[in-house]
């Protein structure tokens, strides 16, 4: 595939085309890193790439200026002594009407002119004195992110410049990512109740459980004893009578 140079895409014209739904498909970002280095250390020391002009930053030449940055670091400062990060995002969709080129091509090739094109890159839209990478680092590793982030730099197709600048940190270990935004959730608080006295059977209640079988207790019992009393009644009774009759036998 034959590269176009970057002065190709590198003016901002016409709106920005970001709407993907609407689109056959788009190549993939080459960028496949925002962050690198140690994530979960403060630094104080703050490096930023900052562009001279507003342009155009094919996903391309972002990935060239990572990959250029990121090395050096990696060999001159190590892992865990740098925090780096790409600021910016390829959104802005790049379009070209394809045409046949070489010799013979010239009736081929005639075409609608300004033609809407289909999609073949993407590439990040930015203002003048933005912020494009950054890397946090010590003190004692200045020059060497400086010589890092320079020799980036050269792979965007803007003038760039430096600067440097003092961060508070408060001496501790940030959470990693991940750990970020995690809920500590706390046990619930047992109050202890204090105990209250025993309710004699009267003040018993008579709905629930044990206390309604008790109440069903007591009325079958109260159904047998009405009986036992209506015999020993109609016993009285009859008891004189059969008093008198043997007297009158007599």
């Amino acid at each position: 595939m034959v590269r176009k140079p970057a002065k190709m895409y590198r003016n901002i014209s016409k709106k920005a085309y970001t709407r993907r739904e609407y689109m056959g498909g788009v190549p993939g970002s080459k960028i496949v890193q925002f962050e690198m280095g140690n994530l979960s250390q403060e630094f104080p020391t703050e490096v930023d790439l900052i562009v001279e002009e507003s342009c155009q930053i094919r996903h391309s030449a972002l990935e060239a200026a990572r990959i250029t940055v990121n090395r050096r670091l990696m060999k001159s400062v190590g892992r865990s002594n740098f925090h780096f990060k790409v600021r910016i995002f390829p959104h802005h969709v790049l379009r070209e009407n394809k045409q046949a080129t070489g010799a013979g091509a010239d009736r081929v090739s005639e075409g609608m002119r300004l033609a809407f094109g289909k999609a073949v890159g993407t590439a990040a839209r930015v203002d003048a004195n933005q912020k494009i990478l950054t890397v946090y680092s010590t003190p004692q590793y200045l020059e060497k992110v400086k010589d890092a982030l320079n020799h980036g730099g050269h792979k965007l197709p803007t003038p760039s410049h430096l600067k440097v600048s003092e961060i508070k940190v408060s001496g501790r270990i940030v959470a990693a990512p991940k750990l970020v935004g995690e809920r500590v959730v706390e046990a619930p608080k047992v109050e202890e109740v204090a105990a209250e006295p025993a309710k004699g059977p009267a003040e018993a209640p008579a709905k629930g459980g044990k206390a309604g079988a008790t109440g069903k207790g007591a009325a079958a019992a109260a159904a047998k004893a009405e009986p036992a009393k209506a015999d020993e009644k109609k016993g009285a009774a009859h008891g004189p009578s059969h008093g008198k009759g043997g007297k009158d036998k007599k």
